[in-house]
């Protein structure tokens, strides 16, 4: 059975009796028990909500029988059950409050200022999702006549009707939710509850229990949509340009075909999928997500919410343009054309970011899908004892997984494992060898190609090669070599492994066989001439941007703030001459942000983070307001330059700022940076000369 997720419930009674302090208190406490952090701003909001509820819900009583009990009054009592700080965690979202009555379920947002059209979306939102994706709600707004009345309540005094209310729902499948929140100040909440029972339908009474403790369970037609979607629209954040798409289809399938055969036995099995930096792992997994086979089943678990939230703007921005593939995607599954950008949203639910899906340590709550987990980035799980999302774990992290997925689904499950090679870029991530040790732990079968095996830098690869567990009929194709981003030549992946593991003779032959085939690996000492080069090859809907490492902070002398984090969605999709675009050259992605999207042509801005010492890379932060030498990231910061150097599907040039020629700033040596650039150019990067410095040479 699913758990309670609210962190305060209780019969409209025992709320109304419990005292102010007693109620924050539980919220607070069940908070902290979620590893959540109070912010003193958000107590008091709840110190204001609770007690404009208690406040109203006493008014109507007389003042005899408000020292007794509130249910008496005759004008509120079938709001029988109130629920606080609903976290609805599967989707991501959490509730301020439910009132739970008879025929109908009232989702209460409140706002300390004047609503916005933000806020008014957020509610009818809210109460949507309940509709889509609660099972009791289902259930009850589908064969028990119960609404969904969404509400805003503004803890401060305002002006407001209650009068100009129609009678007028939403379209199917909606057409149980008012088609916009009820809204009312601190002062007109009783009246505004008044109003909202005048809109039901019957009066079923709501069984407490059952929904507090729902499954999630999202609604055919979602379902539907969301396959449509993601079938019709290919998505430029995440497409390829490259043959090799016939070998990512070849590797879904025998994936899916395996995943099946397993839950058809009812056994539990991991599988992985290995591949280089833009190899397609995304791509298989989403594809095994949205596979009609496993339609009930998958859910897609990543830790780069960059993708999900490019992925949702790219879909969004495509069916703003109303194409009639996207009108059809839509109406073929029973929603309105005009309800097309809500539909995108609720959508993307089989992509969760891990975040939200591994703080209760990978508990699905009794979710009808999550018997097929697709992990992206699974290297990145933790070792028993690292603290993630203010907890510390008391097991490796892959194992606390495949225990809670084995105790929810107890007749079969199945994760699919998509495996970084050579990408890990946070300190403490175990690695592959992480879930082999949870398989066995756990005694689940795995399956893996010998090739993902053989790629495997751990002493442990003898042992998993022969061990009984693994299964017999192996995958043949669970490793995608090839890069798909650099859609002429894939050899720039193999000139960034050269240049990382200082194969210079080897790295200056890939870029010569790249130079011949025109496609140069530029360098330029300058930021404006790195610009330049961009603006003198992108043309049309051609993306590019600006991208650095996370700890490359001495750009900020060049105008570059790694820290800033544009918001990723507009930066990818915004068209040139939005200032939020990429294509502007204006602000700058790091390593985490850009993991798993593409562009056509990047700038890679180089800092002193990882340099030359001795004819060898060292890796260095800046501590204070000095760089500080750390000896046991360097592979993190060669990975964090690896990301960083497969982005471009088309072209790339490399900024090496030249230095503080003052010598005033001891932290943009010149030296440190000539020996970057003098490297570079030694694995054969070509310093780039825009053509009018050219012109001017030869006069």
């Amino acid at each position: 059975m699913s758990r309670n997720m609210a962190w305060y419930s209780a019969s409209r009674h025992t709320f109304v009796r419990d005292s102010l302090k007693s109620v924050v208190g539980e919220l607070a406490n069940n908070a902290a028990r979620q590893g959540l952090h109070i912010e003193h701003e958000q107590q008091q909001e709840w110190e204001a909500s609770v007690g404009v509820l208690q406040r109203e819900l006493k008014e109507h009583v007389t003042e005899i029988q408000m020292l007794k009990a509130a249910l008496e009054s005759p004008e509120l009592s079938e709001y029988r059950h109130v629920v606080l700080e609903y976290d609805f965690r599967r989707r991501g979202l959490r509730i301020d409050c439910v009132l739970l009555g008879d025929g109908i379920i009232a989702v209460l947002e409140f706002k300390r200022s004047a609503f916005s059209a933000s806020d008014r979306e957020q509610v009818l939102n809210y109460s949507l999702n309940l509709v889509e994706f609660h099972e009791e709600t289902q259930r009850l707004t589908t064969g028990g006549n119960t609404v969904v009345i969404p509400m805003l309540v503004q803890t401060t005094p305002g002006s407001f009707s209650l009068t100009s209310y129609p009678d007028k729902y939403l379209k199917k499948p909606w057409d149980a939710v008012l088609d916009r929140p009820i809204e009312c100040d601190k002062n007109g909440l009783r009246a505004a509850l008044l109003v909202a029972l005048r809109y039901r339908r019957g009066s079923m009474r709501v069984g407490v229990s059952e929904w507090l403790y729902s499954r999630f369970s999202p609604s055919s037609s979602i379902i539907d949509a969301a396959i449509s979607l993601y079938g019709q629209h290919d998505v430029s954040a995440i497409s390829s340009h490259a043959a090799e798409k016939e070998v990512i289809r070849r590797c879904a399938e025998e994936v899916a075909t395996a995943t099946c055969e397993a839950l058809e036995a009812q056994e539990n099995l991991l599988i992985f999928i290995s591949g280089a930096p833009g190899a397609g792992k995304t791509l298989v997994g989403l594809q095994l997500a949205f596979d009609a086979r496993l339609r009930s089943d998958a859910v897609f678990v990543t830790g780069n919410s960059p993708l999900v939230e490019g992925l949702t703007e790219a879909l969004k921005g495509a069916y703003k343009r109303k194409t009639p593939s996207a009108l059809n995607a839509i109406t073929a599954s029973g929603y309105a054309t005009e309800n097309a950008i809500r539909v995108i949203k609720m959508s993307t639910f089989k992509i969760v970011k891990a975040h939200e899906f591994l703080k209760k340590r990978g508990d699905v709550l009794g979710a009808t899908d999550g018997r097929v987990v697709i992990f992206d980035e699974a290297q990145r799980t933790y070792r028993k004892g690292r603290r993630v999302l203010n907890t510390i774990l008391d097991d490796d992290e892959a194992k606390l997984i495949l225990d809670s997925i084995q105790r929810t689904h107890q007749n079969g499950a199945v994760v699919i494992a998509l495996v970084g090679h050579n990408q890990a870029i946070n300190t403490g991530e175990m690695g592959i060898d992480a879930w082999f040790e949870a398989a066995e732990r756990c005694q689940w079968r795995f399956a893996v190609s010998d090739e993902t095996l053989s790629l495997m830098q751990s002493p442990k690869v003898e042992k998993w090669k022969t061990h009984h567990l693994r299964r017999q009929n192996r995958i043949s194709i669970g490793h995608l070599p090839h890069s798909l981003r650099f859609y002429r030549n894939a050899d720039l992946e193999k000139w960034c492994d050269y240049l990382l593991a200082e194969r210079r003779v080897d790295a200056e032959g890939i870029a010569r066989k790249l130079q011949e085939c025109g496609d140069t690996i530029w360098l330029a000492r300058d930021i404006s001439t790195a610009r330049a080069w961009i603006r003198s090859i992108r043309i049309a809907e051609e993306r590019a941007g600006l991208i650095a490492s996370g700890q490359a902070r001495r750009l900020a002398a060049e105008g570059l703030f790694v820290d800033l984090k544009p918001s990723i969605a507009p930066w990818m999709l915004a068209p040139t001459g939005d200032v939020r675009s990429s294509n502007m050259l204006e602000t700058v992605q790091n390593q985490y942000q850009i993991q798993g999207l593409e562009l056509d042509y990047t700038v890679v801005c180089w800092d002193g983070d990882l340099r030359r010492i001795s004819d060898s890379w060292a890796a260095y932060k800046m501590h204070g307001g000095r760089w500080q030498k750390y000896e046991d990231e360097l592979e993190i910061a060669k990975n964090s330059y690896r990301v960083l150097l497969t982005r471009a599907r088309r072209g790339m040039i490399i900024f090496v700022p030249k230095g503080d020629a003052s010598m005033v700033d001891d932290t943009r040596d010149l030296v440190m940076y000539e020996s970057i650039a003098a490297y570079l150019k030694d694995c054969g990067a070509v310093e780039f000369i825009p053509p009018a410095e050219v012109r001017a040479a030869e006069r």
